[in-house]
């Protein structure tokens, strides 16, 4: 999505929602982008090297950006988890980055997961904060290679920098997400 279309969104927020100032209008300011692979290492210890290098392979190609591995912090002996044991993989995506993801995400891969049929209530906590989880990561046109050996699933969590929620549902369905409430 180009900053101009970005601007006319934020001009069409600010009539409907009778802010004074541009700065006050709701706009995305993070997305967080997660793959977990803590279950795929304990259940393949062997494997482990490849499947770290498959999740950082694809959350590169889905976001553009080098993604970082998130370690356990403490052991649990009830989850064979062992402490510094890499138990998932994450991108943070700010500014332009965030804006295109987004375009990708509402034209691309949603009308392609199997089985959207909207977003609910369900979807969204008590700031008005988008939470998507796919089971797929290869709705994502990028993902899909032949170098990749294991499924994976993603978590996606877009933040808005309004506290109401009836203001984020605003933005959200103006940048093109299809809600249902």
């Amino acid at each position: 999505m180009l900053r101009e279309e970005f601007k006319k969104i934020q001009q069409e927020l600010k009539e409907e929602l009778g802010k004074e100032n541009l700065l006050a209008v709701p706009r995305p300011i993070r997305g967080i982008a997660h793959i977990g692979i803590g279950k795929l290492i304990t259940s393949n210890p062997e494997n482990k090297d490849k499947i770290i290098e498959d999740a950082l392979y694809v959350l590169s190609m889905v976001t553009g950006q080098k993604p970082k591995i998130v370690t356990a912090k403490k052991s649990v002996s009830g989850f064979k988890l062992r402490k510094k044991m890499p138990v998932a993989v994450m991108v943070n995506l700010r500014g332009i980055r965030l804006l295109d993801f987004i375009e990708r995400l509402v034209c691309y891969v949603l009308p392609r997961s199997r089985d959207f049929k909207g977003i609910t209530k369900n979807l969204l906590d008590n700031r008005g904060n988008l939470n998507i989880g796919l089971r797929d990561v290869n709705v994502f046109p990028e993902a899909v290679s032949d170098k990749v050996r294991y499924n994976f699933g993603i978590q996606i969590t877009l933040v808005s920098s309004s506290k109401k929620k009836e203001e984020n549902i605003k933005l959200w369905s103006k940048l093109g997400f299809p809600i249902k409430i």
